[in-house]
């Protein structure tokens, strides 16, 4: 937990010493509605003496006014005035005499508190103020305890210390005295240690006072996937980061601060954007970050600055963002700015995972790329370039035996099996090999990364069902991927499979519940299976008291296409036609992408759209060129 904590920044607990915030608080006046007005005179004549400087008159009337049988308001009054005469003592002995004959009084309590603490009599001032906790003078107590704390020596109080639920009125108690949102954020941080993070949600400030407040409640809402809100708090803490951080004693290092800071908040606006997915804002983002660190001089890039509040973003966030708009670029069919974005990526951070994978799939399908017909051939020789050769010619190409080898090289330095099955794959896609040998290679790499009985890390069990599958070994791969579930998730084996699987879905991973919808669709149990593929594909959550169902972000082009299937083969071919536009739109595959694209062409052939289905059929074969079954039924329409 305390990993995830450090996320926020805020790993060390503010311990602010707020007594002169607070203090100027608890000296109150005394109350008008005075029965005696002898003594009101009296009080009048102190003031004077005390405005004119008669120090020594004021005291000594002050002495001579002070009676034990006054009122507890009549006796705040007294000390109020001691205590502008720098009478610490006198007012001390008139408060503590108050309080025998008024002890339920807080006014008292919190004024007698104020004097402890004064003393630096930290001991009796929590002993004292112990009663304010939760009260209009909490923060009263707040200081005494937090300056003990501090007083006792930062060797003895840990993160743990100041991360109890005991701290949370503490904390609200400071604030309220202080009107500081550090001390909420303090608050917060109690609560996201106890995992209540929706609790820590609801005490957000108002408005924020620094760029690092809005940056912290930004960061809160986001990990409580409230991505809308979220992202207003990152805009809010880029615009404040604009307006602050400008000491003239040191301009280019707060500069540099509100930079860094801009940058974290950009990177996870952009986030932001994507869960939303509002793609084009959130490259608007990444591309300012980018635009920003390729002009920074050499001095900035060598420059640290120590405070953590303010650093750099991590190389993660860095790597992500030109990882993001590498995706963003091949979507857009952006080739050159692709490969430009993922060349500098593997380079430069040669161990990230997501890129070395998304490198590789670029390598592959500019590998698919040809124009090498024989009019092309004879074009070539003759020195001449059609337009389509042009473009052909201008589509930067990664070999893929240059990707298979750099995650050969991240290999070596780091075990990952995410990384490990993408170069398996890419080789298989590659690679000419019988089926025989492809076999064979399953199994092996099932035995070399077992991990127990039935177990394997999911990636290896991933792997080898698709290959099982692709080899038409239906039941083998079945079988593989039933034990592994039933061993990973502990299946009562007396109750029937499906009966666990749904026991245990909300513990399962998107793609085990993607492959069991697949084997019961085959095993034409279609209703089984639309309840699967429903549960993976789409998300329900309640808007303005209304429940609304929509595709997941985070549901597979696959799955999309397998309910679309469903869908189509029950006669809602409207719902399939939408499901297939997703899956076509959302695939960074191109051959996934044209085949999402033939099945619309089906479909709208099925429903007499002959254009429409010419032109989804000639885009899949454009994707796609070896896609025999488009170029098919393209040629029937058109006879």
């Amino acid at each position: 937990m305390k990993s995830s904590l450090r996320h926020y920044g805020l790993c060390k607990i503010l311990v602010l010493i707020v007594a002169a915030v607070i203090t100027s608080g608890c000296f109150f006046s005394c109350s008008k509605k005075v029965s005696v007005s002898s003594l009101t005179s009296t009080l009048d004549e102190i003031d004077r003496y005390i405005n004119q400087g008669q120090v020594e008159s004021a005291v000594k009337l002050l002495d001579k006014t002070d009676n034990k049988s006054l009122s507890s308001n009549f006796r705040l009054g007294i000390c109020r005035r001691y205590l502008r005469l720098g009478e610490t003592k006198k007012a001390e002995g008139v408060v503590k005499s108050a309080i025998k004959n008024d002890p339920e009084n807080l006014q008292l309590t919190a004024v007698y508190t104020s004097i402890l603490l004064k003393k630096d009599d930290l001991k009796e001032a929590m002993k004292t103020g112990k009663k304010l906790s939760g009260t209009e003078y909490g923060s009263l107590y707040a200081e005494a305890l937090l300056k003990s704390k501090v007083k006792s020596g930062f060797a003895k109080v840990t993160y743990d210390d100041f991360c109890s639920e005991d701290y949370s009125g503490i904390y609200l108690d400071a604030y309220a005295g202080s009107k500081d949102n550090r001390w909420l954020r303090n608050n917060a941080i109690v609560s996201l240690t106890s995992g209540k993070i929706n609790q820590a949600f609801v005490i957000s400030p108002r408005e924020y006072q620094s760029a690092q407040d809005a940056y912290f409640w930004a960061l809160v809402k986001y990990d409580d996937r409230k991505f809308v809100d979220a992202a207003e708090d990152f805009k809010a803490a880029l615009d404040l980061a604009e307006r602050e951080m400008t000491d003239d004693f040191d301009l280019k290092k707060n500069l540099k601060k509100k930079q860094n800071l801009s940058l974290k908040a950009r990177a996870l606006l952009a986030d932001c954007y994507v869960n939303l997915a509002e793609e084009k804002l959130a490259e608007k983002e990444r591309s300012a970050i980018l635009e920003y660190l390729t002009t920074r001089d050499d001095e900035e890039n060598s420059a640290e600055i120590s405070d953590s509040e303010y650093s750099i973003p991590g190389v993660d966030i860095l790597s992500v963002i030109y990882h993001n708009s590498a995706v963003w670029a091949q979507s857009r069919d952006d080739a050159k700015g692709a490969y430009k974005l993922l060349l500098f990526e593997v380079s430069k951070w040669p161990d990230y995972v997501p890129g070395l994978i998304t490198y590789g799939n670029y390598a592959y399908n500019s590998s698919l790329l040809s124009l090498d017909d024989p009019m092309t051939q004879e074009l070539r020789k003759l020195g001449i370039r059609s337009m389509d050769m042009k473009a052909y010619d201008d589509i930067p190409k990664i070999p893929v035996e240059d990707a298979i080898a750099r995650m050969d090289d991240s290999l070596n330095r780091f075990k990952n099996y995410q990384l490990y099955v993408a170069k398996l794959d890419l080789e298989d896609k590659t690679q000419n090999i019988t089926d025989k040998a492809y076999l064979a290679k399953i199994y092996t790499t099932l035995e070399k990364n077992t991990l127990g009985t039935n177990l394997y890390p999911p990636e290896i069990v991933r792997y080898a069902v698709h290959g099982f599958l692709s080899l038409d070994r239906k039941e083998e791969a079945e079988e593989l991927f039933n034990r592994y579930i039933s061993t990973r998730y502990k299946f009562n084996p007396e109750e029937p499979f499906y009966d666990e699987f749904f026991h245990h879905i909300h513990e399962l991973q998107n793609w085990e519940i993607e492959n069991a919808a697949w084997f019961v669709t085959e095993a034409k149990r279609a209703s089984l299976a639309r309840q699967l593929y429903d549960f993976i594909v789409f998300v329900e959550y309640v808007k303005d008291s209304k429940t609304v169902r929509e595709v997941s972000l985070r549901a597979s082009a696959s799955a999309k296409m397998n309910l679309a299937m469903i869908y189509s083969s029950t006669g809602n071919k409207n719902e399939a036609l939408s499901l297939y536009g997703k899956a076509a739109s959302d695939s960074q595959d191109l051959r996934s992408k044209s085949e999402a694209l033939y099945r619309i062409g089906v479909l709208y052939n099925d429903m007499d759209k002959v254009e429409d289905a010419i032109k989804s059929l000639k885009y899949a074969i454009y994707l796609n060129p070896s896609h025999s079954k488009a170029r098919l039924l393209l040629s029937k329409i058109r006879n």
